[in-house]
């Protein structure tokens, strides 16, 4: 794997220098965070967009977090799956309101779980084909989603799956191996 070696604590702007000392205890994560450091100025608002459209919105921060947990098994991220079971999401120490331990070990099977509901079952489609199947996202399927999901509901749930994705794949090629930032 490639390497990209982290910014040293020194050069991080205090807004960096804050978000990695509230991670210091996952040093994979706080590496992570180091190795987006070297575009503090692009990084830091990206982040901060990130966090407000997780914690804020129309959907509910379980279904958000359900996605994310499904962005990290497509990914083979079994450090942050272990994480959310404990239902926590590294970017927040406290539980996520509503996460369901019983829903969180449905998600690999979500398409036969009797636990998930239809909206669920949905958002974690979307974001299986887009990160796997982009191609499969059809009419038909944005159909399935207006069933349930308004358009404003959609946007903000591909933007979750979206930037999610794209935050994994890229950490995913670096030495050490960090997990759904």
């Amino acid at each position: 794997m490639t390497v990209i070696n982290p910014i040293e604590d020194e050069a991080l702007s205090t807004g960096m220098a804050t978000l990695v000392e509230k991670f210091k205890g996952d040093p994979n994560y706080a590496n992570g965070l180091k190795i987006f450091a070297h575009k503090q100025e692009v990084f830091e608002p990206i982040w901060a967009a990130y966090l407000n459209m997780l914690e804020n919105g129309k959907l509910d921060r379980e279904l958000k977090e359900l996605v994310r947990i499904k962005i990290a098994q497509n990914n083979d991220c079994s450090a942050y799956v272990e994480k959310s079971s404990l239902q926590r999401s590294p970017m927040r120490p406290e539980p996520v309101p509503g996460l369901d331990q019983a829903k969180v070990a449905e998600i690999g099977s979500y398409e036969i779980s009797d636990i998930l509901d239809r909206r669920e079952k949905l958002a974690l489609k979307f974001a299986e084909k887009l990160g796997i199947e982009p191609e499969g996202l059809d009419d038909e399927f944005f159909d399935h989603l207006r069933q349930a999901f308004s358009d404003p509901e959609i946007v903000e749930l591909a933007h979750v799956i979206a930037v999610g994705i794209g935050f994994e794949r890229f950490l995913a090629v670096w030495e050490p191996r960090v997990c759904a930032i």
